[in-house]
């Protein structure tokens, strides 16, 4: 996990204004430096460098971080590299599920444009299987790479899950993104926060980057449970809500028995209670409520940050892969062949939810299995 390290007090963190709390959580979020340093500096080592192939055409589907290093390796191998992305702007999940405030979008789109020039053809507003023919994909491209990332949110199932003002982590993420870079967030354009008590369930960097743009957006108040303890949790007891639980209040054993609504069908309320854990007979973890914990809070917002599930259904059923146990790509023999001929899976929609830094490397190492599947098969 990236950790968020303040080089301050934390007495004198909250003693500054909101945007330069927003400035120095972003200065000292690692990403960016990753992103400057390293994701779009990969060089392939003469030891990794297989045969180069011009002439070859390699489709790779999606221009997140798995997708990017896959596009910069197979370029530099010599490869005639294609990214179709069905947004409008490239990046996937770097553009529009990173806060610019922990990755500005000017520098993305700088990196982006690097690849360009060196002859990676990127296509926007290409959604394959919807606007975009796989059938003509197949048909004009040697090898294809999927890299959609897992697209597919893990459902909230609670009693109130379907009051309007609920909303899942990414699409609070997304709206803001796109309305800054659209219009400069005009009011109307982005699912807004400012003035409301704001309930994030669940923890990982996703439900910290809600924390952080809900204090952007100045919410009245902010509250984000985990389930599990602060040993088992995925947020960082060295985050950004620790250090500002002032504004933010982080709550470990933490269950949401229900979300409450008003006479209008909006959320207005939630219940909850702490929870206490022990183990099973089998040594497994189990969590048990504890008696007179319940209380009832008001609550105008809540960003669900659960999980997700794998890549969505149109992976599976137009691109010809099979799904996991886990819901993920299924790979053949190799570590990242899907199916064949040539169809290949990187990152997140391969291996599940991770870091960035991991979908970078998967997209790279999927690069070089495909190069050596043309320098093995065609002579």
């Amino acid at each position: 996990m990236v950790k968020h390290k303040i080089p301050i007090t934390r007495e004198k963190f909250l003693q500054l204004t909101l945007p330069a709390r927003l400035q120095l959580w972003a200065e000292n979020r690692e990403l960016e430096d990753y992103i400057l340093t390293k994701a779009f500096t990969y060089k392939v080592t003469a030891a990794k460098l297989p045969i180069a192939h011009e002439k070859i055409k390699v489709a790779i589907i999606g221009s997140g971080p798995a997708g990017l290093g896959c596009a910069n390796v197979l370029n530099q191998l010599g490869f005639k590299v294609t990214v179709f992305e069905r947004d409008d702007r490239p990046g996937g999940l770097l553009m529009y599920g990173v806060p610019n405030i922990k990755l500005p979008k000017e520098i993305l789109l700088a990196k982006v444009r690097g690849l360009e020039e060196a002859g990676v053809e990127f296509r926007l507003n290409a959604e394959v299987g919807t606007n975009t023919s796989w059938e003509e994909i197949k048909k004009h491209y040697a090898a294809i790479v999927i890299c959609t990332g897992i697209a597919e949110p893990r459902s909230l199932e609670l009693p109130g899950n379907k009051l309007a003002g609920i909303y899942y982590a990414k699409d609070f993420l997304i709206s803001t993104t796109r309305s800054l870079l659209d219009n400069q967030l005009n009011a109307g354009t982005f699912i807004s926060a400012e003035g409301k008590d704001v309930l994030i369930i669940g923890g990982g960097d996703t439900g910290t980057d809600c924390a952080a743009l809900a204090l952007a957006h100045e919410a009245h108040s902010i509250l984000q449970v985990e389930r599990q303890d602060c040993n088992m949790a995925r947020i960082s007891e060295e985050g950004f809500c620790k250090l500002v639980k002032g504004d933010v209040s982080l709550q470990y054993n933490t269950k949401v028995k229900s979300l409450l609504g008003d006479d209008k069908g909006n959320v207005s309320g939630v219940e909850l209670c702490r929870l206490e854990w022990g183990q099973s007979k089998s040594g497994m973890p189990v969590a048990k409520e504890i008696e007179g914990t319940t209380q009832v809070l008001p609550i105008q917002l809540v960003l669900v940050s659960v999980g997700f599930t794998g890549p969505e259904a149109i992976v599976f059923e137009k691109f010809g892969v099979k799904r996991t146990p886990m819901g993920t790509i299924a790979t053949l023999g190799g570590l990242f062949l899907a199916a064949e001929p040539c169809i290949f899976a990187a990152g997140d929609a391969r291996r599940g939810s991770g870091m960035v830094e991991w979908a970078f490397e998967e997209g790279y190492d999927a690069a070089l299995e495909c190069a050596k599947y043309f320098t093995d098969n065609i002579k």
